[in-house]
């Protein structure tokens, strides 16, 4: 009963955390670095905090693309 429940939480923390990337618009690092590796296999996927610290800088960085 313990470890059915623990797995209905772990689930229902998996359903909230994907749900919740969603509504912020936050891309898929996961999703991201599949298609590097399906795609692109001479490249080497960024680190998690390299991919979202990018995704940063370049949505609100210096060089980021702004209306006028």
């Amino acid at each position: 009963m313990i470890k059915t429940l623990i797995l209905q939480l772990k689930t229902f923390i998996q359903v909230v955390f994907y749900i919740s990337k969603g509504i912020s618009n936050l891309p898929d690092y996961q999703a991201y670095v599949r298609h590097l590796k399906e795609k692109h296999p001479d490249l080497t996927p960024p680190t998690e905090k390299e991919f979202f610290a990018d995704l940063l800088e370049n949505k609100y960085g210096a060089n980021a693309k702004r209306c006028c």
